[in-house]
């Protein structure tokens, strides 16, 4: 409830998306454990951080996340509904398998798309990703070096977040490979958005969920290897 309230007043989600928040909060923390839910929180606050980033200049380029950086349900949904479902697998406890590494995983993919999407927007200079061609900022699946560098930084804030709340028990293997699969999560992510999302057939929210989903599934394969 306290972070529902300040969700509210430090305005990183609407109402909606504050309550919304606050269900997928409380399913992570009876579902995995205390880490699961500051592995998110750390998300939430990044993406928040990364959101309000040149809030001016976002709404002078029409380009700003809701009418002042804040976010809604459907983006608390899209964003954790991978999450939520390994949280679920972890509680059943079907298999044995790292869930809380692929929780990780699920979240890099999101937080490298948002610091992409939110400080890309800056760079001049933007390629759509499936033929190099320049485009304007915020056409989806437009990419930049900006917007790169910030994804990569946004997938190992993720990473580094799980090392320090697994210590002692976590290996550098564990923390590149979060950081690796977030950033091609993201990659996955403007792929889609240039080919479906700009064709209407996805919606972004779905685009989402898919780059998160075969990031996570990818991930899977390696571990079984």
């Amino acid at each position: 409830m306290a972070l529902f309230a300040a969700s509210r007043i430090l305005n990183i989600f609407d109402l909606k998306g504050s309550t919304a928040a606050l269900f997928v909060g409380a399913f992570v923390v009876f579902t995995g454990t205390l880490s699961w839910l500051i592995l998110m929180l750390v998300f939430s606050v990044g993406s928040h951080i990364a959101t309000k980033a040149w809030i001016n200049r976002k709404r002078d380029l029409r380009l700003q996340e809701g009418t002042a950086g804040e976010r809604s349900s459907s983006n608390v949904i899209y964003a954790a509904v991978i999450g939520l479902g390994i949280s679920s697998l972890n509680f059943a406890h079907v298999v044995n398998a790292p869930y809380f590494e692929l929780f990780a995983i699920s979240f890099a993919v999101v937080n490298a798309d948002t610091f992409a999407s939110e400080i890309g927007v800056l760079d001049k200079k933007v390629y759509l990703i499936t033929n190099l061609k320049r485009v304007q900022p915020g056409v989806n699946g437009g990419v930049s070096v900006l917007g790169q560098i910030a994804a990569l930084g946004g997938s190992f804030v993720i990473a580094i977040t799980y090392g320090l709340l697994s210590y002692p028990n976590v290996n550098i293997l564990s923390l590149v490979l979060i950081g690796v699969m977030g950033f091609v999560g993201c990659q996955i992510d403007s792929l889609l958005g240039a080919t479906l999302e700009n064709r209407d057939r996805l919606t972004k929210g779905e685009v989402n969920f898919i780059s998160s989903f075969m990031a996570v599934a990818l991930s899977v394969a390696l571990f079984s290897f």
